[in-house]
């Protein structure tokens, strides 16, 4: 079913330039005790979006993001100490921590308001450059492969499971847990930072299961640094190797990063024999553990200041005490309250289908601007619901009134979450940095554990990488898709579909060639569909059915040797127009009897016209193809998620308005979360749509006036091609002079009418392939029902030919 003639229009190819990521900022090593600290400085407007609005908004105490400090962690998680008067950023891939500081927190703004990528607000007092924050034996080098796509000679992804695995973080009150593994050692660890007799400094503690092997820990580096290893009250020495017992390892920092009598330290807390501090390259500490027996608890202290208060910072931090982890990953206190109440509205329009509105709770306590990206339904008929700006909620209340709905913060500090499936009761949210399950262990109705179920995908810190969508097989694998960066790829999963497989440990490509990929459909056989907008190489609007190893026209994200010619057909194009589909959203299917008379029927999103379709497909000759027809609704965003309730059968949606929505008229509504219902009335649309040999078949779901319905001067049709090129979309070309702009009309030979008044069969003479058809009909139904509608179809086969 891959190609019809039309796609043979390909003009070449155009790489445009890479846009550059944001650069890593530089900061000289001091830490200020909390009582000098200075404020989050507020944050520049730099665009025609309020970005204020993420800076304002209470993230809770962690922030998922590519983390910009002295380096950047492209997976990183930011984690707000003293109550925001320091924090620190760990590398999820690569285990490290890669930047503490003191000051401020973090700066959240970005590309129109997607939340960008978070920079540090502050003075950086230590970190680690770019590589494994644990070795493996005694190996620091960097395993992960350069990807064949990356010019730059860049490794991507993270660190290979048996050298080190990230398996997500514990909330408990203000404090956040790290899990992970490094070899087959369990790993708990603890950031925070203490102000103590008058030194302030941070703290890693650390809680680990019995271990085989030796393991060594990089704790921070400076390449310009002089380090060595011995008491508190040592001025300079050579000693690089040393007992923790006793002994501070100590980095004099260089005239060029602040006075010469400043100095970085870390101290040991805790009885671990063995244990040694080593310096290596004179700027690079590691503390090397030995195998233990049973497991343990311990601490690393670390200091930045002047080197007069090493002998207090080491008896401050060694008269520390320490905690066993595991008592802080039972189930953290709740943070965010009672539900907010929210009453809904009930949509009071005539019609078979009607739009019933959940408000979105805009005014909250912790100013969450809540933008829809996602939904799914537990057994009991609760919704749970994603935001793009990092939060989870649980929706109660989905009755016939709406009167009484209530939301719950459930989670928070998410990377752009745009995708969300709940199995087994159990949440699962896509975001840009892991595939991540939200469990409630304390069953209090707010996520405990943020548990990273797949990070396999590999990121850059470009603006468009978003990762859309979450929908499961029958077997209970994850699909998901991934945007491209706007030029010739980087990375294996630049504008790709991707499968996680049902226990998350294994993640692999499914379908290439995608660029904005807002949406993907799983169907009740396992039909998986992904649809993608308008840009380089992308014509118009299309909606695909994938095949394994499809490639869907984007050429820059092909990952092929040499550049496609040709693509695999969309199972149908929409025109790119604010009144029709100009970006596309998700696909649903009808699983309910309760919805009218489309059980098993495809139904398609508009984010950008804010609109819902329904599919009719059809196979010809082995080739898919399928028409779209405009339910005569209207929402209040952009619509780009649906699901049906288990409980009363309803089509519910959601939404946001960033981009393409934006522009719609009364589309104003910046997060949306609507119920489509069916209330009973008689359904008059089209029902089935078939390509047959020498014309059109169309079947209403109601009967049709005769007269009308046989009348030629009642129809309208015409036909387009686009055309495949790396130019920013395509002009309309009519199909009979692929160089000639303009639509083809196509003339009626007759029209029948089946004896039940149904089907409506529209000959037509030399039908042939084609990108784009509309039908446009002005008939009556049998009561005297105005049916004034149009259809948009793709012909990629016609019987026999």
């Amino acid at each position: 079913m891959r190609i019809i003639a039309v796609l043979s229009l390909l003009i070449g190819i155009f790489v445009s330039p890479l846009i550059p990521g944001h650069g890593a900022e530089t900061n000289t090593p001091a830490i200020k005790p909390r009582s000098s600290r200075s404020t989050n400085a507020p944050p520049k407007k730099k665009s025609e979006f309020d970005d204020t609005i993420l800076q304002a908004m209470d993230h809770g105490t962690f922030y998922y993001g590519s983390v910009h400090g002295k380096t950047v962690a492209l997976k990183g998680v930011a984690i707000k100490l003293a109550d925001g008067a320091a924090g620190v950023s760990f590398d999820t891939e690569l285990m490290r921590l890669a930047d503490a500081w003191t000051g401020g927190y973090l700066e959240i703004i970005g590309e129109r308001t997607t939340g960008g990528h978070p920079k540090i607000i502050g003075t950086n007092a230590v970190w680690t450059m770019v590589g494994p924050g644990w070795a493996k034996g005694d190996n620091f080098n960097d395993p992960r492969p350069v990807p064949v796509e990356n010019k730059k000679g860049r490794p991507a992804g993270p660190l290979p499971r048996e050298w080190a695995k990230y398996h997500g973080l514990y909330r408990h009150g203000d404090q956040v847990v790290l899990s992970y593994s490094v070899g087959d050692a369990e790993v708990l660890e603890l950031p925070d930072f203490q102000e103590k007799n008058g030194i302030s400094y941070f703290t890693r503690t650390f809680t680990m299961e019995k271990t085989r092997a030796p393991l060594t820990l990089l704790v921070c580096e400076n390449a310009a640094a002089i380090g060595y290893v011995g008491d508190a009250k040592s001025t300079d020495g050579t000693n690089i190797t040393g007992s923790v017992d006793g002994n501070l390892a100590v980095l004099n920092m260089p005239r060029s990063e602040g006075p010469a009598t400043n100095c970085v330290a870390v101290a040991f807390v805790g009885k671990l024999p063995g244990a040694r501090w080593e310096m290596v390259d004179k700027g690079r500490i590691h503390l090397k553990l030995p195998a233990q027996r049973q497991g343990t608890t311990f601490a690393v202290a670390i200091f930045s200041g002047p080197k007069s208060d090493l002998a207090q910072f080491a008896a401050t931090a060694r008269a520390g005490k320490l905690i066993d982890l595991k008592s802080l990953c039972q189930g953290g206190p709740a943070r965010w309250g009672a539900p907010l109440n929210v009453a809904g509205k009930i949509g009071n329009t005539s019609g078979s289908y009607v739009v019933d509105t959940i408000t979105v709770p805009e005014e909250n306590p912790y100013k969450s601007w809540i933008r829809c990206s996602g939904l799914d339904f537990f057994s009991d008929g609760r919704a749970a619901v994603c935001s793009l700006s990092g939060d989870v909620w649980i929706v109660s209340g989905l009755d016939d009134k709406l009167d009484k709905v209530t939301w719950q913060r459930f989670a928070t500090g998410l990377y752009q979450p745009l995708g969300l499936r709940i199995v087994k009761d159990q949440v699962y949210v896509t975001c840009r940095d892991q595939l991540i399950r939200l469990r409630d262990l304390n069953k209090d109705g707010e996520a405990d554990f943020y548990e990273c179920f797949n990070n396999d995908i590999t990121i850059t810190d470009h603006y468009h990488e978003f990762v859309l969508d979450l929908q499961t097989d029958s077997e209970g694998n994850f699909y998901f898709a991934k945007g491209g960066n706007l030029g010739q790829a980087e990375l294996p999963h630049h504008g790709t579909l991707m499968r996680v497989s049902k226990d998350g440990r294994k993640l692999d490509v499914i379908a290439t060639g995608l660029r904005a990929p807002n949406g993907l459909g799983m169907g009740p056989k396992n039909q998986l569909t992904v649809a993608d907008n308008e840009g380089n190489w992308v014509p118009s609007s299309r909606v695909n059915l994938v095949e394994k190893g499809g490639f869907y026209g984007h050429v820059f994200t092909a990952h092929t040797e040499k550049a496609p010619t040709t693509f695999d057909p969309p199972l149908f194009w929409l025109p790119h127009s604010y009144e029709v589909d100009n970006s596309s959203g998700g696909q649903v299917w009808v699983t309910s009897d309760k919805w009218g008379p489309l059980r098993g029927h495809m139904l398609h999103t508009s984010y950008g016209a804010c609109l819902l379709f329904h599919v009719m497909q059809e196979e010809v000759d082995g080739a898919a193809q399928a028409a779209a027809f405009k339910f005569p609704l209207s929402f209040d965003s952009g619509i780009m998620r649906g699901r049906f309730h288990p409980k009363d059968g309803q089509l519910y949606v959601c939404g946001l308005n960033v981009w393409q929505s934006a522009s719609r008229s009364g589309a104003n509504k910046r997060g949306i979360f609507q119920r489509v219902r069916y209330t009973g009335k008689p359904v008059q649309m089209p029902h089935e749509f078939h390509v047959r040999k020498n014309g059109l078949e169309i079947t209403f779901t109601t009967a049709l006036d005769a007269a009308s319905a046989s009348d030629p001067e009642n129809y309208g049709i015409e036909q387009w091609n686009y055309k495949w090129t790396s130019a920013y979309g395509s002009p309309e070309f009519k199909a009979s002079n692929p160089d000639e702009k303009g639509h083809d009309t196509l003339d009626l030979k007759s029209i029948k009418l089946s004896a039940d008044k149904r089907k409506v069969f529209l000959e037509i003479a030399e039908l042939k392939p084609v990108m784009q058809m509309k039908i446009k009909y002005n008939i009556k139904a049998a009561d005297g029902s105005s049916l004034k509608q149009e259809i948009f179809n793709t012909i990629n086969a016609v019987p026999g030919r």
